[in-house]
């Protein structure tokens, strides 16, 4: 864990060291189409954060940003594609925590070392999860959940959007924090998860709020708590896991990163520019989001970030026992 923590502040370091070459880059950055790598399936939340800033971006620049998506292995595939481009902005990735924190600990071998081999040029979006139930579960909040499944111990079905995911590792942690024993079922996707809440094939799902907000407008399925660390203002109503007895919350994010050794000064130009483009009204109402969720939001100042999350997914895989060798 050590090395990792060190590793990935150096990372941050090395990428942030401006050189004259790298400013002279940096004036005629960018000169050509850009490929921006997105190691997921079309459609989700990062995808959608890749597009609107990779739009922009072209909107600003008159250089076409190419998303390309390239799922696979947890976001490993994707990863490992940026991580052997060459260091000069013009192939980077947008990605999830998986490849970045969740990996180094589900995997005991990476094809790359994503604290050495990447460094983070901005977070674009957070991504927000709720607990949503089907319907019929009997339970009306957090508490009463907690004590239907204690006393029907396997009775609930636990989605999850797959081995590691969000859903999947947020949902072991709620099973050991909340002491209950629930029957988990991995499906390929969030949606699939969702899917089948709705359907009553399963109980319970941690879900991207995006995704869950029009089932549960609709009444399909049943919001019981966020998993933040305070209320949103969007929905101030529903209490959090941590007021309903669980202390647990957790968000996930959408990050820009380059290879590590990528000019400082052209690091600095993309940073400048995506939090411009964040604070633009059309994009934060697409990402719900204008970057401020992540403090200043820089290269430097988001190393500490990236350790932390390290530190947190280190203990949600640990808890969950997932592995994927």
């Amino acid at each position: 864990m050590k090395r990792l923590f060190l590793l990935a502040a150096s990372a941050v370091t090395s990428v942030a060291l401006v050189t004259p070459g790298g400013a002279l880059l940096a004036q005629e950055y960018p000169a050509r189409p850009i490929r921006m790598i997105v190691p997921l399936a079309p459609g989700g939340g990062t995808d959608i954060a890749a597009r609107v800033t990779g739009q922009k971006l072209t909107e600003r620049w008159g250089q076409q940003v190419i998303v390309d998506n390239r799922p696979g292995a947890g976001g490993n595939i994707g990863a490992e594609i940026v991580t052997r481009a060459a260091p000069d902005g013009y192939t980077m990735l947008v990605t999830s925590p998986g490849p970045i924190v969740v990996n180094p600990w589900l995997f005991s071998r990476l094809p790359f070392d994503p604290a050495k081999d990447l460094a983070p040029v901005a977070m674009l979006a957070p991504t927000y999860y709720v607990l949503i139930t089907n319907p019929a579960v009997p339970a009306g909040s957090v508490r009463e959940l907690v004590q239907f499944a204690q006393k029907q111990p396997g009775k609930l079905v636990l989605a999850s959007g797959g081995v590691g995911a969000p859903s999947d590792l947020m949902g072991e942690m709620f099973k050991s924090l909340a002491k209950i024993d629930a029957v988990t079922v991995q499906y390929k996707g969030g949606g699939q998860a969702i899917a089948d809440v709705i359907g009553g094939q399963a109980s319970m799902v941690f879900a991207d709020m995006i995704a869950a907000m029009p089932h549960v407008s609709a009444g399909r399925v049943k919001l019981l708590a966020v998993a933040t660390a305070k209320r949103m203002a969007k929905l101030p109503g529903v209490p959090t896991l941590v007021e309903s007895g669980v202390p647990y919350d957790a968000i996930g994010w959408s990050g820009l990163f380059v290879p590590a050794r990528t000019p400082g000064a052209v690091v600095s130009k993309l940073n400048t520019e995506l939090l411009r483009i964040l604070r633009l009204p059309d994009v934060q109402e697409r990402l719900a989001s204008d970057g401020s969720d992540f403090g200043a939001n820089t290269p430097q100042s988001l190393a500490p970030f990236i350790r932390s999350e390290l530190a947190k997914y280190q203990t949600a895989v640990k808890v969950s026992g997932r592995r994927l060798d």
